[in-house]
C-alpha cells in the first residue's frame, strides 16, 4: 500500500467523521448516559440486596436476582455501544478513536444477548406467579428451586445460541483518518448482514418473533389471568368479610346472652370461657391475614415490572415494525424522524433496566428493611440460619399435606391406625364393660375420626374450587 504526495493511502476509504447527528448526540450524552449510570449503581444494589440470607428463601426472589444481573450487563453494554461511540468520536485522542469500533463490535451481540435474557426472566417471573396465583397447589409441588434454577439457566442459554450469529454481523476494517492522517480501525457490515434472505429470517421473523410477539402475548395472557385471579379473590374476601362480620354481631349477641342468662357465681367463669375462645381464634385469622397481604404485595410488585416493562419497549416494537415495513417498501419515513424514535426507545430500554429499584421500594418490606439497616434508620433482626431451614422444611412438609395425593394417603393411613388402636380397645372393653374411661376413649376416637372425614371433605372442597378458578 502506498503512501501519495497529498496525505492520503491509496486504495483505502476514507473514515467517516459524521457518524452520529448533534440529536443524535444530545440524547445519548444528556439522556440516555445518566439513566444508564443510574441504573447500574441501582441494579449493584439489587444484586446485594437479593444475594441477603433473608431473601434468598424465596423463590420468585431468584429470578429477581438474575433479572437485576441481566439488566445491570445490558446498561454496561449499552453504554459502550451506544455512549461511548459518542464520547470517541467526540474526542481528538486516537486511541479512543481505535478503541470503540472494539468495544462496539464486542457489546453489539453481547447487548443482544442480555436483552434476550431480561425479557424471558421477565416472562418466567410472571409465569412463576400465575402458578402461583391461579395454580396454587400445583405451583406448591412443581416449583421448588431445582425447577427454577433450571428455568433460569435455560432462559440464559437459549438467548446466548438465540444471538449467536449477530457476531457476525460487524466486522473491522482499517481506514484512513484526515484529522488524524493515519489509518484507525472502524466498524463495517459483513456480507451476512447485508444478505437480504438473512435479514428476512433473522431480523424480521425471527427477532420479531423471539424478542416481540412470543414474550409480548404471554406476557398479556397471563398478568390478564393474574388480575382476574386477585379480582375474584378480593370479591371472596369482602364475601368472607361481611359474613364474618355477621358471625361477629351474632356471637356478641349470643356472648351477651350468656352473661344475662348466668347467675352471679358462674359470672367469672363465663367469662373465661369467652376469653378463651377468642385467644384461640384470633392467631390464625392474623397469620392468614398476614399471608394474604404479602402474597398479594409480591403479586402486585410483579405486575407492576412487567407494566413497566411493555410500557418501555412497545415502542422499540413499534419501531421493528417501522423498519420491516420500510425495508420491504410499504411505507416511507423520514430518516430524521426515525433515527430519533429509535434513541427515544434505547432511553426507555435503559429506563426498564433503572427503575425496578423504586418497585421493590414501594411493595417489598423486607428489600425496605434492608435498605434502612444499611442506612442505620432500623435494627435489624439477626436470623438463625438452621432455625430458618427448619422452618422453611416444616412449613413445605405442612403444604405438600394438603395436596390431593397428600390427603388420601394420610387419610388411609389413619383410618388404618386408628381402626387397629378400636380393636385393640374393644377386647378390653368385652372383657370389662363396666369401665366408664374404655368407653370413653372410644367414643373421642370415633369422634376424632369424624372430624378428619369433615376436614378431609372441606379440604376436597377447596381442592375442586381452586381448579375450577
Amino acid at each position: 500500500m502506498n503512501h501519495s504526495d497529498n496525505g492520503t493511502y491509496e486504495g483505502m476509504l476514507p473514515c467517516d467523521q459524521n457518524v452520529f447527528t448533534d440529536e443524535q448526540i444530545d440524547m445519548r450524552l444528556m439522556g440516555n448516559m445518566p439513566i444508564s449510570v443510574f441504573g447500574m449503581f441501582t441494579n449493584l444494589i439489587n444484586i446485594v440486596v437479593f444475594l441477603d440470607v433473608e431473601m434468598r428463601v424465596q423463590l420468585v426472589n431468584h429470578f429477581l436476582l438474575a433479572l437485576s444481573i441481566s439488566d445491570l450487563l445490558l446498561l454496561i453494554c449499552n453504554f459502550f455501544f451506544l455512549i461511548f461511540p459518542v464520547i470517541a468520536m467526540m474526542s481528538t485522542r486516537v486511541d479512543l478513536h481505535n478503541a470503540y469500533p472494539v468495544a462496539l463490535w464486542h457489546a453489539y451481540p453481547l447487548a443482544l444477548t442480555t436483552q434476550t435474557c431480561g425479557v424471558y426472566l421477565t416472562v418466567l417471573v410472571s409465569v412463576h406467579r400465575y402458578l402461583g396465583v391461579c395454580h396454587p397447589f400445583r405451583a406448591k409441588r412443581w416449583v421448588s428451586g431445582r425447577p427454577v434454577k433450571t428455568a433460569i439457566v435455560g432462559s440464559i442459554l437459549f438467548s446466548v445460541l438465540i444471538n449467536v450469529p449477530s457476531w457476525f454481523e460487524l466486522m473491522i476494517v482499517p481506514c484512513y483518518a484526515k484529522s488524524f492522517s493515519q489509518t484507525i480501525n472502524f466498524l463495517s457490515l459483513t456480507p451476512l448482514q447485508q444478505h437480504r434472505a438473512y435479514n428476512i429470517i433473522a431480523k424480521v421473523i425471527g427477532y420479531t418473533m423471539v424478542m416481540f410477539i412470543i414474550p409480548f402475548m404471554t406476557l398479556i395472557f397471563v398478568n390478564c389471568r393474574i388480575l382476574v385471579a386477585l379480582k375474584q379473590s378480593k370479591h371472596l374476601r369482602n364475601m368472607h368479610s361481611s359474613k364474618k362480620s355477621t358471625t361477629s354481631r351474632s356471637m356478641v349477641m349470643n356472648q351477651f346472652r350468656m352473661l344475662k342468662n348466668s347467675k352471679y357465681a358462674d359470672l367469672f367463669q363465663t367469662l373465661t370461657r369467652m376469653t378463651g375462645i377468642q385467644n384461640f381464634r384470633s392467631p390464625s385469622f392474623l397469620k392468614t391475614n398476614s399471608n394474604s397481604v404479602r402474597d398479594r404485595s409480591v403479586t402486585l410488585m410483579l405486575l407492576a415490572i412487567v407494566a413497566i416493562f411493555l410500557f418501555c419497549n412497545c415502542l422499540a416494537f413499534c419501531n421493528n415494525l417501522i423498519d420491516i415495513l420500510q425495508r420491504e417498501g410499504f411505507i416511507s419515513i423520514r430518516q430524521g424522524v426515525f433515527e430519533m424514535s429509535v434513541e427515544i426507545a434505547n432511553i426507555l430500554i435503559s429506563l426498564n433496566s433503572s427503575s425496578s429499584i423504586f418497585v421493590y421500594m414501594i411493595f417489598s418490606s423486607k428489600y425496605r428493611a434492608i435498605i434502612k439497616h444499611w442506612l442505620g434508620l432500623e435494627k435489624r433482626k439477626q436470623i438463625n440460619g438452621v432455625a430458618l431451614t427448619t422452618a422453611l422444611a416444616a412449613q413445605k412438609a405442612l403444604e405438600l399435606s394438603v395436596l390431593p395425593d397428600e390427603v388420601e394417603n394420610r387419610r388411609r393411613k389413619s383410618n388404618v391406625e386408628k381402626f387397629a388402636q378400636l380393636q385393640n380397645l374393644r377386647q378390653p372393653l368385652c372383657r370389662q364393660t363396666s369401665s366408664h374411661s374404655d368407653v370413653r376413649i372410644e367414643e373421642e376416637i370415633c369422634q376424632d375420626e369424624n372430624s378428619d372425614a369433615r376436614r378431609t371433605s372441606s379440604r376436597r372442597k377447596l381442592l375442586r374450587f381452586a381448579t375450577v378458578q
